[in-house]
């Protein structure tokens, strides 16, 4: 189902819902009142029924929060619509600069020693050991040429499907977001191995009830040479 009366706002239905199209070449103001037109219009699309998801694509056109709010306002006063997500193509330079380092690779050589934190946004290289005591926080993945003795926090800011890899793989403690992995002390019985003599990687595995799991790779070299960082 299309709607095509209104010169600045497309409503369409798809399996998952609504979409709304709005147009990015007037002003926001004239946007707005037509998208308040539109619903009053098609206010059958919503009455007598359940509740509707809706995704509002806003093409080429910035949308600051307050905009943002005003549009899902003006859609929540139907009483049956859940905005899903309000998307833009266009983003500020300042959320353009927080993308580019999330996405970046840092690469960092030096022994990250008891008692240091190295912390970085987005990926981390590290040429050296990680020590005991030595802790390494990154948003996205942890790569250690070296051996990984210390603590080593992966997906800082939520993002499970981080990984952390090294050279050798005996860490004290492992985070990636919120699932976490101790290294037992010597006098408890160790179920669960994170030894690897030669390169390996944890991750997050399980869906319920999750846990850091270990597996040996022969691929952590061919991989670091594929990336680009800084």
């Amino acid at each position: 189902m299309t709607n095509n009366n209104g010169n600045y706002v497309t409503i369409k239905g798809t399996k998952e819902g609504l979409t709304i199209v709005l147009n990015d070449q007037c002003s926001f103001h004239e946007l707005l009142e037509e998208l308040k037109k539109k619903i009053e219009r098609e206010q059958r699309l919503f009455e007598n029924g359940p509740q509707v998801e809706v995704r509002v694509d806003a093409g080429n056109r910035y949308l600051s929060k307050s905009h943002e709010e005003e549009i899902t306002e003006v859609l929540n006063k139907t009483g049956s619509v859940r905005v899903h997500e309000v998307h833009s193509n266009v983003m500020t330079k300042g959320e353009a600069q927080e993308v580019i380092e999330k996405a970046t690779v840092t690469s960092v050589t030096q022994i990250v020693r008891s008692g240091q934190v190295l912390r970085k946004t987005g990926d981390i290289l590290i040429i050296g050991d990680v020590n005991p005591g030595g802790v390494v926080e990154a948003t996205g993945n942890i790569y250690v040429i070296g051996a990984l003795k210390g603590i080593a926090r992966a997906g800082t800011e939520g993002e499970s499907h981080a990984v952390v890899c090294a050279s050798v793989m005996i860490p004290k403690q492992i985070s990636i977001s919120d699932t976490y992995f101790y290294a037992p002390e010597k006098h408890e019985k160790q179920e669960q191995k994170p030894a690897i003599e030669g390169p390996g990687y944890a991750y997050v595995t399980g869906e319920e009830y999750k846990a850091i799991a270990f597996e040996e790779t022969k691929m952590l070299g061919h991989y670091l040479r594929s990336v680009s960082y800084t």
